[in-house]
């Protein structure tokens, strides 16, 4: 049996595994049980909702409980050990699908809605923390996958599994949730407001365009008779476009505003390279070369100099190079797209990740 750290860790293994139908979702009743070897346990029961089969799971559970505050924050499981309920993908889904139903503007929200909110983006945390604990040296293995769409997210995309870029989404997450936690504003600013109608414009042209009523996407796309969800590429297409209303690079959503988040972009092409071409040494080491190439070739066109902020660059620490020494923000993200069409001039006129 499978140990499930906490009652919360176990309701979310009911709500995420399917019924034989398909149906999701369990609303169970649980009792303790006790193993023949004396460990403990719990069983969980309930009738499936969408086909009306009984179904039944029963899991492992610490001598302690071990659920833990749950005001000001979430837990899925004390400690440094990982999931043996939910591999690294699932977790990773979780979180994203519980940040994405955090609305943008937060200053729009209610009490109410600001105290749900916050809810989600704890649970969004807590659960790239499940993440991480899957770490290995460089990133989650590919071992540590052993459902079928968690192993095909990751051979897809290895890179969001890395550890910088998992670090980069807790703290954006975190970020959003201190936010969440001051003061509520009294207004909005007219910037914000014009900038809010843009999106919402946006978002209405885009659903209109391609007849959809479900934003919500889902692997597999729409599901239910009734949903008209996105695919994955519409799905794209809306945030390329809702990124650069807002004056962010579509390929990683970082500010156009921001010299470090250019070199923090630098930094993901080449931990990206480093991952897709893992197993083709000569065809990493020619991407990265030419991404460096470009980046060196930038700093002799324009007579500037790095001494300021390369060890912060090359050493993956890019947000803690001194501002004062980094170039314009708009000179730094044109190197970054000189360094990206060089590594995508490689494939034959190929795009990469654009």
């Amino acid at each position: 049996m499978r140990l499930a750290r906490t009652g919360r860790e176990a309701q979310l293994y009911l709500d995420l595994v399917s019924c034989e139908c398909g149906g999701l979702g369990l609303t169970a009743r649980s009792e303790a049980v006790r193993f023949e070897d004396g460990t403990a346990g719990r069983r969980y029961a309930a009738r499936c909702e969408a086909c009306g089969r009984e179904r039944e799971l029963v899991f492992r559970v610490p001598a302690i409980a071990q659920d833990g505050p749950g005001r000001d924050r979430v837990v899925y499981g004390l400690g440094e050990r990982a999931s043996e309920l939910l591999d690294p993908a699932q977790w990773l889904w979780v979180a994203e699908r519980y940040a994405a139903a955090v609305p943008p503007e937060i200053d729009l929200l209610s009490d109410k809605d600001r105290i749900t909110a916050r809810g989600w983006l704890m649970a969004a945390v807590a659960a790239i923390g499940e993440v991480e604990k899957f770490q290995g040296r460089d990133g989650i293995p590919p071992e540590a996958f052993w459902t079928g769409p968690g192993r095909a997210w990751y051979e897809r995309e290895p890179y969001a599994f890395q550890t910088g870029r998992l670090t980069d989404l807790r703290r954006g997450y975190e970020r959003r949730l201190r936010a969440l936690r001051d003061e509520k504003p009294a207004r909005m600013s007219r910037a914000r407001i014009a900038r809010v109608a843009g999106e919402n414009r946006i978002r209405r042209a885009w659903a209109e365009r391609y007849n959809i009523d479900d934003e919500e996407w889902v692997e597999g796309g729409a599901t239910g008779v009734n949903r008209r969800s996105p695919t994955g590429e519409q799905k794209a297409e809306l945030t390329r476009a809702l990124r650069e209303a807002a004056g962010q690079d579509v390929v990683t959503g970082l500010s156009l505003a921001d010299p470090l988040a250019g070199l923090a972009a630098f930094r993901q092409l080449i931990g990206e390279v480093e991952s897709r071409w893992a197993h083709d040494i000569a065809g990493r080491d020619l991407r990265i070369a030419l991404a460096r190439a470009a980046c060196h070739g930038w700093l002799v066109a324009a007579g500037m100099s790095d001494d300021g902020w390369r060890d912060q660059l090359w050493n993956d620490q890019v947000w803690q190079a001194p501002r004062a020494a980094v170039p314009e923000a708009a000179t730094v993200w044109e190197m970054v797209r000189t360094a990206r069409a060089a590594v995508a001039g490689v494939d034959s006129g190929r795009g990469f990740r654009e």
